[in-house]
């Protein structure tokens, strides 16, 4: 791969990259960073009464149309089994990680937080799976965790999340300059529509919830540590 500005997301399932951060990768494809989503697994367990093995093959479809809507790259897949991660060969699949990260040499890396934002135990491995994978890389990398900032989740009401403080936010992007994209990704993930309350929510709350995406930076090894990256990219300064 070549040295243009590239950002590979690292999650567990179909539908992860679009609703806490779809708005910002299709914002980062716009100003020409190359954006690529690894998703490690097919969603097989994702869509209730149909075989997994059936769930998977229309979710990956599903993540194909999306990311087609965001103006990104096409999905990579790992074959790993929704609802398993927690129980996989670690060292495999970290190593399988790196090898993507050495095939396109990402500047950054994007995944959930440790805590997996909403303590989903594939989230949670699979944000330990690229933060071992940055570790590991030869290329200098910044680590970013999507996260939800304390005080938006009070005025939600979304108790079930796991939050930070405000202040902890390195990077908050508006993202509705491509909030019709980010609803045309939502539209593809057709399979999953029915599991997410918030699309029955009022306009004025969706885009509450849906309008805003936060990000910390966790890591850096590319020039002086704590350098927001991801803001530069996005032509906006850092914090709240």
């Amino acid at each position: 791969m070549n040295d243009l500005e590239t950002l590979l997301a690292v999650f567990a399932h179909p539908d992860d990259e679009t609703y806490r951060a779809g708005g910002t990768l299709a914002l980062l494809a716009r100003r020409g960073v190359r954006v690529w989503v690894l998703c490690t697994t097919r969603g097989q367990a994702g869509i209730p009464e149909m075989a997994p093995d059936e769930a998977g093959r229309v979710r990956q479809a599903e993540l194909k149309c999306a990311c087609c809507a965001l103006g990104i790259e096409p999905p990579r897949f790992l074959d790993y089994r929704d609802g398993t991660l927690a129980q996989v060969d670690e060292d495999e699949a970290v190593a399988q990680v790196v090898r993507v990260v050495q095939e396109l040499r990402p500047q950054v890396l994007l995944t959930w937080p440790p805590d997996g934002l909403s303590g989903h135990p594939d989230h949670v491995a699979v944000s330990r799976w690229a933060g071992e994978a940055c570790r590991r890389a030869s290329d200098p990398m910044a680590l970013y965790h999507i996260v939800m900032p304390r005080s938006l989740a009070q005025t939600l009401g979304m108790t079930h999340l796991h939050t930070v403080p405000d202040e902890e936010i390195t990077l908050t992007v508006d993202v509705g300059p491509a909030w019709e994209q980010k609803l045309a990704a939502i539209r593809c993930h057709r399979s999953q529509m029915g599991s997410s309350p918030i699309l029955d929510a009022p306009e004025e709350k969706q885009r509450l919830f849906l309008g805003g995406e936060y990000f910390r930076l966790h890591s850096s090894r590319r020039g002086r540590e704590g350098q927001d990256i991801l803001g530069f990219w996005l032509g906006m300064d850092a914090g709240v």
